[in-house]
């Protein structure tokens, strides 16, 4: 009996001891529509058109079409990019309002825990952007 127990205590402590998977992505909280703007450099509405890539390999890239942007001039059609534990997960047809930022390799790249969202939950800080965001031509 003592020697099962020990064996016990021993293979529990080895479990303890094994590495884990890596953590998923944990945003610190939500970003106020304040906060998220003051941070990207772009930001724009815009419809997912396709999706290329694989999210849990080397990241995917999302064609988008447009509609209104704040902050800087953008295209009509843009490309971003997003990858780590923290990529945003892009659907096609679905239109969101995204904060991006810029890289020189990739262009455009955005993650989960910037602010964006999609059209339908984004009424707050469209109003937000209404009142205090800086439009920018879309061409």
């Amino acid at each position: 009996m003592r020697r099962w127990m020990l064996l016990a205590l021993c293979g529990g402590i080895l479990w303890l001891c094994l590495p884990r998977d890596a953590i998923a992505c944990r945003c610190a909280g939500a970003l106020s529509p304040r906060a998220a703007y003051q941070r990207a450099p772009v930001v724009v509405r815009a419809e997912v058109r396709s999706v290329t890539g694989d999210i849990n390999k080397a990241g995917v890239t999302a064609t988008l079409r447009v509609s209104q942007a704040w902050k800087k001039r953008v295209s009509r059609e843009v490309t971003v990019f997003t990858n780590t534990t923290c990529a945003f997960v892009f659907r096609p047809g679905t239109e969101y309002l995204l904060y991006l930022y810029e890289t020189p390799a990739e262009g455009y790249y955005t993650a989960r825990c910037l602010g964006n969202l999609p059209i339908t939950a984004a009424n707050q800080s469209l109003a937000w952007l209404d009142r205090y965001g800086a439009l920018a031509a879309v061409e």
